[in-house]
This record gives structure tokens, sequence and C-alpha cells, in this order.
């Protein structure tokens, strides 16, 4: 029976063994007097857009100009919010739209023609240029959710061992 309880544990934890569902990545883009910076949050699904990979951008976090991100905004100026895995930026031309604890409104997007990227302002309206050099992104880490269930599931089985070894007893005859 026990060993029956065993196998439906580790079956139970094979099947939480999905990969994850987010990647992040980590941005920063340096302007005179302002800086934006912050993790953005992608769906795993690649598909390819204008010619590179891309993914969905599913949530922001981080700072502009001294205020915390605080929200996505999708059409804000045409932002699509897409991130771009491979090719010359990390947005494309329609851009990353998000909002912040200061109220402003924000477009994050890159210009091929200049090579540099440009970030609009409503509240007050205002336009910014940086160049691409400039802005950095890496991948940062993000936990796997099935690294934690088969580590839970080991535990159990551990737990589960340990408690069947000390319930035998020593006999003598």
């Amino acid at each position: 029976m026990r060993n029956v309880m065993l196998i439906g544990l580790a079956a139970a934890g094979i099947g939480l063994t999905t990969p994850a569902n987010a990647a992040q990545y980590v941005f920063g883009v340096p302007t005179a007097g302002q800086v934006t910076s912050g993790v953005i949050t992608t769906s795993d699904t690649t598909f390819v857009s204008n010619g590179f990979n891309a993914q969905t951008i599913t949530g922001i976090t981080g700072t502009y100009n001294g205020s915390s991100i605080t929200s996505l905004i999708a059409g804000l100026f045409g932002s699509n919010n897409i991130y771009y895995t491979s090719g010359p930026s990390f947005v494309d031309g329609s851009g990353l739209g998000f909002g912040t604890a200061a109220g402003n409104s924000v477009n994050l997007f890159y210009q091929s023609s200049a090579s540099s990227y440009r970030i609009n302002t409503l509240n007050p309206f205002g336009s910014t240029f940086v160049s691409a050099s400039s802005s950095q992104v890496a991948a940062a880490a993000v936990p796997e959710p099935a690294t934690w269930a088969m580590m839970l599931v080991g535990f159990a089985g551990i737990g589960l061992a340990a408690r069947r070894r000390s319930r035998r007893t020593v006999q003598f005859a």
C-alpha cells in the first residue's frame, strides 16, 4: 500500500513539472534627466514579428524618472507591447506603453532610421531621444515551478521513507 502511495506521489510530482509560463528581462534606458529601468515579464510563447523572434509583454515593474511603473498601457501612441528576443532592439517602432505612480503615461519605442529609442509622455506631453547603444537588456532568472514541485515531492518521499524506517522495530529471537 505504501509503495502505491509513493508511486502516486511521484506521478503527481511529474505531472506538476511543467515549464514556467513567463520569461523576465531586465532593461535600462538612461536619458538626460530621466532613467527608465525595470523588469519586463513576457509570455513564454515566441512568434515572428517583422522578421524577428518576439514575445508578448504581460507585465512590467521598475521606475521612470524616479516614479514607480504601475501598469502596462496597450495602444498608447500605438504601442503593441511586444518584446523582441532577437533583432536590433528590445521593442519595435510601436513600442511599450506603461503608466507610472506620478500619473505619467509613457511610450518607449525604437526608431530604426535613427538607431535610437524615443520616449513620448503624456501628463505633460514630452519627447526624449536616447541612442540605442545606451540601452541594455539582460535575461533575468525565473524560478521554475517544476523545480519547486520536484523538490517538494523529494522532501515528501524522504519524510515517508524516514517515517517508514522509524516504525520498524528490532526483535531479538
